[in-house]
């Protein structure tokens, strides 16, 4: 099939509409028509269109000038998880080892150049907790997750979305030189994991370690940790307890087909 006849099979309104339904997150939980029309790149009568229709099906709320989302939108997630087992043969292995580690785990994808968190384990007690969810997003040069995401795709195609990517500083330790970052990354996929020292929040070393099989979609299971707890033998105490709790996710056949 060529791109042309791609093209017309594409429904250029409904993709429109699932773009504006994307513009909602922790920083800007509700918006005018304006706002979603100018983060969209959208002109205000389309943006106006596609978040009426949104209303009308129950995935956005009015409150006066002002849109947000509804629970209704956790059944689109929803749908994914059950069909992948999320909850029977990914949840119970996260929480496993995240109670024996004594920490949180992530479980995370790339996401049009973001990090995209699949799965989080739940535990009584965690040094470290951001408060994010399943399917929050986080920043992707400088999270240990992030790399290790650019570590599973070949050299070249980690530099192509490095070029693309933002470079904020976060805190004084944020690496901002491009070639430094890309070095590390290149550091991370011969090694086979990842670690950022403060990069993303003060104090806060992250760990990270592929999941998905080469070749597949990349993958990568990852946890914090106050700096103050990362001697070398915690450091490697992690990264152990990642690779083993990888390894059995890895048993249970849920994510290679991401």
């Amino acid at each position: 099939m060529t791109k042309s006849e791609q093209d017309r099979n594409i429904s250029s309104s409904f993709a429109k509409g699932l773009a504006v339904l994307a513009v909602f997150d922790a920083a800007t939980p509700s918006m005018t028509l304006a706002e979603i029309a100018r983060r969209t790149n959208q002109d205000r009568a389309t943006a106006r269109r596609g978040a009426l229709t949104l209303v009308q099906a129950g995935y956005l709320r009015q409150q006066g000038r002002m849109l947000s989302l509804t629970p209704r939108v956790l059944a689109l997630a929803g749908g994914f998880l059950q069909a992948n087992q999320f909850g029977r043969r990914v949840q119970p292995v996260l929480n496993q080892h995240a109670r024996r580690l004594q920490t949180e785990l992530s479980l995370a994808i790339l996401d049009q150049g973001r990090v995209l968190l699949l799965a989080q384990s739940t535990t009584e007690r965690g040094p470290v907790t951001y408060g994010f969810t399943a399917g929050a997003h986080i920043p992707l040069v400088h999270t240990s997750l992030g790399r290790m995401l650019m570590a599973c795709l070949p050299q070249e195609e980690a530099a192509a979305l490095l070029d693309g990517s933002k470079i904020p500083r976060h805190t004084e330790h944020s690496i901002l030189d491009q070639d430094e970052i890309l070095q590390q990354i290149t550091e991370a996929r011969s090694k086979g994991y990842c670690i950022t020292d403060s990069e993303f929040e003060p104090g806060i070393i992250g760990y990270a370690v592929p999941l998905s099989r080469p070749g597949k979609t990349p993958v990568v299971l990852g946890s914090s940790a106050p700096g103050g707890l990362t001697a070398d033998h915690k450091a490697e105490e992690l990264l152990q307890g990642l690779q083993v709790c990888a390894a059995e996710l890895r048993q249970t056949h849920a994510v290679e087909d991401l």
